[in-house]
């Protein structure tokens, strides 16, 4: 009887094929499972590689670093990668169209093209030289700059500005953030009294209000700006922003119907992450409306649900 249940269980993965429609952390997370567990799919990113964001900030303080942000995607996944991008979403037909034209059907679907941000936390360079190439500029630039101002008080700020007090002790760094509270409203006051340690150690000076010129400024780029924030005037050669990671609009558009999003245009999704009346169609990562902040583990957790429910299903036993 085992042998019989093993048998019918390798029967369906074989029908199973998966493509995942995206090659962030979400995205790979969910190849690598499916990989292991021996399930058929197709992971589809534009990039050649995995950008590796944990990794990216220091990639651009120290230019050497680079080549170990990228993860290159056909040395993990072989054939069943695909460089391109996905055109179009037939869910009712269950096949996908890439932008060469080519179709290739599916039993399950995983969205997850993640969200959008500025270098150098994130890159949309398609190779790997492309990428290194741009993080030696942004060095080059952070290299030559005396007066630096980060836009942004998040994790990917206060990071950022972190690793390049690390390198450069002299520079004249200035950390703009909207909210009182740097990185996250969530954490506790012990937490706040060790960062404000750090940061007045590492001689950041902090300045809590919204720029009011930022669309004007040129970000990335050594040049003598001023950053206006309410009455202030900050007089800087480097700018860089580092707000937000808004969902990836672009491509979510040319997959999803609008009502299918949700005010922020995020794709909603159910409890098992899947589209509702679309139970083998998935939105995990950053694009999908879960309620919490959009970080890497938590989008790599999604992957792991979702992989784990696909194999579940298979076996008879969801």
């Amino acid at each position: 009887m085992g042998s019989g249940a093993s048998k019918e269980t390798s029967e369906e993965l074989a029908k199973i094929h998966v493509v995942i429609i995206g090659g962030g952390y979400a995205g790979v997370q969910a190849a690598a499972d499916l990989k292991k567990a021996g399930v058929r799919f197709t992971i589809i990113e534009p990039k050649e590689y995995l950008h590796h964001c944990f990794a990216a900030l220091r990639a651009a303080v120290k230019p050497e670093f680079a080549p170990k942000v990228a993860i290159p995607l056909k040395d993990a996944f072989g054939d069943n990668f695909i460089q391109g991008s996905v055109e179009s979403l037939d869910i009712e037909g269950k096949k996908i169209v890439l932008d060469g034209g080519r179709e290739i059907d599916f039993t399950h679907c995983i969205i997850a093209v993640g969200s959008i941000g500025p270098v150098p936390a994130r890159s949309e360079k398609l190779s790997i030289s492309e990428m290194v190439d741009e993080y030696n500029e942004v060095g080059e630039a952070i290299a030559n700059a005396e007066n630096i101002v980060i836009v942004g008080g998040g994790a990917v700020g206060v990071e950022f500005a972190g690793e390049i007090t690390d390198k450069y002790k002299a520079k004249n760094i200035t950390l703009v953030s909207s909210s009182e509270k740097l990185i996250c409203p969530d954490f506790d006051d012990k937490f706040y009294s060790n960062l404000d340690y750090y940061i007045k150690a590492a001689d950041v000076k902090v300045i809590h209000g919204r720029v009011a010129n930022l669309s004007e400024l040129v970000p990335n780029k050594l040049m003598k700006q001023t950053v206006v924030v309410g009455d202030q005037e900050l007089e800087a050669d480097l700018v860089f922003p580092c707000i937000g990671l808004p969902p990836n609009k672009t491509s979510i558009s040319k997959l999803i119907a609008p009502e299918t999003l949700d005010q922020n245009n995020r794709i909603k999704v159910n409890g098992c992450l899947a589209l509702e009346e679309h139970p083998t169609v998935f939105a995990i990562g950053d694009c999908c409306n879960t309620d919490e902040y959009k970080m890497g583990i938590y989008a790599m957790k999604h992957a792991e649900l979702v992989a784990s429910n696909i194999l579940k299903e298979a076996s008879g036993s969801s």
